[in-house]
């Protein structure tokens, strides 16, 4: 998921927080806009932040990938597998998306300008099997994932970011690449992307296990 206080005891700070809120059980009772409203002033209290993005991070640490070595992994019930370095990535069709970044703790960062790779051409690239419904992400941080069902994910605005207002996302944005998709909350957007993988059925991402909605659609 996604204000100046850029050290580790924000981190953790941020973790707890959501943690906290959830052993409450105030998020298994309540979706969208209710969550958001519900939660915001506890959650508001923790992570840091950076350009009006409050960052936060489940495991308490932000990876440090370089894009020399990065790989993208793309499998499960496809055609045709790929793993992808960054420079593949960056050779790619680059499409430019313009949206308010919302977070379901209540926060916003309007205008945001994001350009990557639309996950859509890479879903006609691989070529999923008749019986793929999902794509399971997953981050680079070892824990964190989340789901989109196939129709979700071929929306032309979803995006593999890699610049965020014109310059390369930063690690505490999930760089080298991340997920971006702007008509849900920022918990769908997973960061330091490094697998996708193909599936039958959507499955629920690591918020969802503890009470997020797994539509996360903004209303």
């Amino acid at each position: 998921m996604e204000s100046p206080r850029s050290d580790e005891t924000g981190r953790r700070v941020g973790r707890r927080v959501f943690l906290s809120v959830l052993g409450a059980g105030v998020v298994t009772t309540l979706f969208g806009h209710d969550i958001a409203q519900t939660i915001s002033g506890l959650a508001n209290s923790g992570g840091f932040a950076l350009g009006g993005f409050e960052i936060y991070t489940v495991t308490g640490s932000i990876p440090a990938i370089k894009t020399t070595t990065y790989r993208l992994k793309i499998d499960g019930r496809v055609a045709q597998p790929v793993e992808l370095s960054y420079g593949d990535l960056r050779s790619m069709v680059q499409r430019d998306v313009t949206f308010t970044f919302t977070c379901v703790t209540g926060w916003t960062v309007p205008n945001t300008r994001w350009r990557g790779v639309r996950l859509a051409d890479l879903i006609d690239q691989v070529r999923p099997h008749p019986e793929v419904h999902g794509l399971e992400f997953y981050s680079a941080d070892g824990v964190y994932t989340d789901s989109l069902s196939l129709e979700e994910a071929r929306q032309s605005n979803v995006l593999l970011a890699m610049d965020l207002d014109g310059k390369p996302i930063s690690a505490d944005h999930g760089a080298p690449v991340r997920l971006l998709v702007p008509s849900m909350y920022g918990y769908k957007s997973v960061k330091w992307l490094d697998r996708i993988s193909f599936v039958p059925q959507q499955v629920p991402g690591y918020w969802e296990q503890r009470g997020y909605p797994v539509n996360a659609t903004i209303s």
